[in-house]
């Protein structure tokens, strides 16, 4: 890499240097996406991703993802009134309450629970009951029924978005935008992201419309971008630290997911203490800002995890 400058600037010339590239800015988009499960599975074997192959879809989830693109629907318009179905669930349980509300310029004139349609975990399959013998009701029921059975093990947008979040997450990615939408991938841990593109194109053989796609820009080895690395990692760890150390204080005592919270968290800080190690080596600089933030979530874990331990041997002690 040759540098010179031109005005003031320093102006970079590349020669196919890994040295002269410090990462890579990342964006993507997640269009609206169905996979099966079977083949998002072959699709992570086959491009070397099988560490963040997902758990199969839930059929429940599926149920309710399907229920929410129905909880109002218009089915029919008069002179005077619309009848809309709603599908609304009860407090408990994956059941919906089947309702034809009749309106009347926004205001509700009537309102008749005709039916429900539920999840059965036992069964895993969907059931339902009808008061009606209204045939768009019963179209609708039949649609989601067919839709269920359809999609019941098909991953969708959400979930791969999700797979995306982790597999950028274990490779130390920093916000270049504070709403995120743009990360760095240090150039070591970049071929994570080569290997999602690989199932991007994989979505697009099956649905050449689907809009979903990664793209991704190097950043090349200058004292601008890393005086731009310096600030973005540490506002990116600032903000890893800040949330572990909210989630510690907000901790319930008598919460008896507490353990596995404080698990989740001291994830979440050994993550955040290898990541400033990692871009300190790499930068050549020290984090300052961040330095004292890891003490301070280090001092509040190590707090919680003290009076965790007490707490058991009081138990144990209660029970001898």
């Amino acid at each position: 890499m040759q540098r010179v400058r031109i005005g003031g600037s320093e102006a970079v010339f590349l020669e196919n240097d890994e040295k002269d590239v410090l990462g890579y800015a990342v964006w993507y988009t997640i269009s609206r996406t169905l996979v099966h499960k079977d083949d998002l599975h072959a699709w992570f074997d086959k491009h070397g991703l099988s560490r963040f192959k997902p758990a199969d879809p839930k059929h429940g989830d599926a149920f309710k993802r399907i229920c929410s693109e129905y909880k109002e629907k218009k089915i029919d318009e008069s002179a005077d009134s619309e009848t809309f179905l709603l599908l609304r669930p009860l407090e408990t349980g994956l059941t919906r309450k089947i309702v034809l509300e009749k309106r009347k310029e926004g205001k509700k004139l009537s309102y008749n629970v005709v039916g429900e349609i539920a999840y059965d975990e036992k069964s895993r399959s969907v059931n339902y009951s009808l008061r009606t013998a209204d045939p768009v009701v019963r179209d609708i029921v039949k649609e989601i029924l067919d839709r269920f059975e359809r999609e019941k093990d098909c991953y969708t947008d959400e979930h791969i978005r999700k797979i995306l979040h982790r597999i950028l997450d274990s490779c130390n990615r920093v916000k270049l935008k504070p709403s995120g939408g743009i990360y760095f991938i240090p150039l070591d841990d970049f071929y994570w992201i080569e290997r999602f593109s690989k199932i991007v194109e994989e979505i697009k053989k099956i649905d050449p419309n689907n809009r979903t796609e990664i793209w991704y820009a190097p950043i090349v080895n200058t004292e601008r971008h890393r005086r731009m690395l310096e600030i973005k990692v540490e506002d990116t760890l600032e903000e890893i630290l800040n949330s572990a150390i909210e989630r510690l204080l907000k901790i319930d005592s008598q919460d008896p997911s507490k353990v596995r919270q404080v698990d989740e968290i001291a994830k979440q800080i050994e993550q955040a203490t290898r990541m400033a190690e990692k871009y300190t080596k790499m930068l050549k600089v020290s984090l300052n800002r961040t330095t004292s933030l890891l003490e301070k979530a280090e001092r509040l874990l190590n707090k919680i995890r003290q009076i965790q331990l007490s707490q058991i041997e009081i138990k144990v002690k209660s029970t001898a």
